[in-house]
């Protein structure tokens, strides 16, 4: 089953979401193998979709939507925040 943006209901990646606050599809029900911006399952940054050029993956386990790491709290070298976040 293809998921979708969650904001305007394509199944497209990248940019052209007219409905998104960042003009750009991001996926509701990705799992945590790939990024909610590409479908890549890459990590960190070279996302070209992503904001900041960073790959966010699917939530859903105890896992840093981020880097990938079950940490916690601060150190995530990939989080615009630097938090660990889930």
């Amino acid at each position: 089953m293809a998921t979708k943006c969650k904001f305007c209901n394509s199944t497209s990646f990248g940019s052209g979401c007219s409905t998104s606050p960042h003009k750009r599809h991001e996926h509701s029900g990705m799992d945590e193998k790939h990024c909610v911006f590409c479908n890549l399952t890459s990590y960190g940054r070279g996302c070209a979709n992503g904001l900041s050029n960073v790959h966010r993956h699917g939530s859903g386990t105890n896992k840093c939507v981020y880097c990938g790491l079950t940490a916690m709290g601060s150190g995530c070298p990939n989080s615009p925040h630097k938090n660990h976040e889930r």
